[in-house]
């Protein structure tokens, strides 16, 4: 294909390689449910991090190393809001705005941390021995930890660490975050968007870029070390993928790596033709949220003929996208209808805050009496079960489905004719008293139960005197 545009790795010079991923997703969800409880589980999905329930999404290293190879030259890191990709003809850049759609974590100035009057961390200072902690430190210690509050607050951190910000399992974590969340409100709210993106855009920067031949030395003996790899020259070149192709030394991508992974299936959407990945919910918020990938191994060849055709789709936002909670960028998010614009029928809306609230309290009302009276009914059933026939039984399940009629009639009245048709509600009160006094007849009966059983001792006990005599 030609093209005017300079990559950092020429089209004739693309090769396939190993790509470490270092977001760790599948095993430190499968860690964080295994070890949490069902209270905090449910807990865990009301935090920042609690929907990006993304396991069933394989990295592919194959998609990612195509797509960082086509990376635009003569770009910088520091000042931009994105790399630029040469996708077909066209230059695609990956940006904050992409990446927060996709993964649906806030964006914004990263505020500092302070540990307050001391300076010591309490959770470092508990379960950690080194200064240094380690991400195997943080999963060790969050996999023995007993402590119910600090099981929970470890697990946020081990998530963060390991797959928001992708940390290689050997570096030192950020202490900070050991502070950040003895706040969980503080915690839910800090820019996670921003710090993921800053650490995968520098990742996609250091990537590998041309690759340089290790150099000889005066004797003429290849000893040196690529700029691309790091690895020694004998293992640059002979070495072949499954299918047949040259591969050199891997490299390692560091950040929330799927999110780039994503923004590729967005940008092409037709690589599902190749069964690389599917579209499950075309609807669904974040975006991350929307795909699943496969089993199938990507070839390069196929991927290479892909990433040369034109773009179809740019992560276009749409209005319900932004207006989700975590879309960071409010001057672009879409106009809130006026309150002039109101229908002149719902203008006094305190007032009608207050009915609804009413209409609640009754509606809950209803609702707990109904179940009172239900439990105490399948207590009369047993009863009934030992002491009466099936035909006082039956009698007593007709005026229950009659009771939950009436109930069920007097809310859907009182819902959609007028509070006059409450007065139904009103009547059921003899139902109940009724119920309670057929109670009472059957507190009776227990005792007239009680006095049956006795007679029966006490004849058995004649009847063993008769034999004795």
């Amino acid at each position: 294909m030609e093209s005017n545009v300079e990559l950092v790795w020429p089209e004739s010079e693309a090769y396939s390689s190993r790509v470490n991923n270092c977001s760790h997703a599948n095993s430190s969800l499968a860690a964080i449910r295994a070890k949490l409880s069902a209270e905090q589980l449910e807990q865990f999905k009301t935090s920042c991090f609690g929907h990006l329930n993304i396991d069933k999404i394989q990295f592919s290293g194959q998609i990612v190393h195509g797509v960082v190879l086509r990376r635009v030259a003569g770009q910088g890191v520091k000042d931009l809001d994105g790399l630029s990709f040469l996708i077909g003809c066209d230059v695609a850049q990956f940006t904050r705005q992409d990446f927060c759609l996709i993964i649906g974590l806030r964006f914004g100035e990263v505020p500092e941390v302070s540990s307050g009057e001391s300076d010591e961390i309490r959770l470092q200072k508990r379960y950690f021995i080194d200064e240094g902690i380690t991400c195997n430190a943080l999963e060790e210690a969050f996999l023995r930890c007993t402590e119910e509050d600090d099981i929970y607050k470890l697990a946020l951190v081990y998530f963060a660490e390991l797959v928001v910000l992708g940390r290689d399992k050997h570096l030192n974590i950020n202490l900070n975050y050991l502070t950040l969340v003895e706040d969980l409100d503080a915690f839910n709210r800090y820019p996670w968007g921003s710090v993921s993106f800053d650490k995968t855009q520098d990742s996609l920067f250091s990537a590998p870029t041309k690759y340089v031949k290790s150099f000889e030395n005066e004797e003429g003996r290849g000893k040196g070390k690529s700029k691309v790899t790091g690895t020694s020259q004998r293992n640059e070149k002979g070495k072949k993928d499954k299918h047949g192709e040259e591969q050199r030394g891997g490299w390692s991508f560091k950040g929330f790596t799927y999110a780039f992974q994503i923004w590729v299936y967005e940008l092409i959407p037709r690589m599902a033709d190749l069964n690389y990945c599917k579209v499950v919910d075309p609807t669904a918020v974040p975006r991350i949220l929307r795909w699943r990938t496969t089993t199938s191994v990507p070839e390069m060849r196929k991927l290479n003929n892909y990433f040369s055709h034109n773009k179809e789709f740019s992560c276009e936002r749409v209005e319900e996208e932004m207006r989700q909670p975590y879309w960071s960028w409010p001057q672009d998010r879409p106009a809130v209808v006026s309150a002039e614009l109101i229908p002149s029928s719902c203008a006094d809306l305190d007032e009608l805050n207050k009915v609804v609230s009413l209409f609640r309290s009754e509606l809950f009302q209803v609702k707990w009496e109904k179940d009172v009276l239900e439990l105490k009914v399948i207590r009369m059933e047993k009863l009934l079960d030992h002491c009466l026939g099936p035909q006082f039984e039956q009698e007593v399940r007709r005026d229950l489905a009659l009771l939950k009629e009436m109930i069920y009639s007097c809310v859907i009245s009182h819902l959609f004719k007028g509070s006059e048709e409450m007065d139904a509600f009103n009547g059921m009160k003899g139902q109940v008293i009724e119920m309670r006094e057929r109670k009472r007849k059957m507190k009776g009966l227990k005792g007239v139960k009680g006095q049956v059983i006795e007679m029966r001792e006490r004849k058995r006990k004649m009847k063993g005197l008769k034999g004795v005599k």
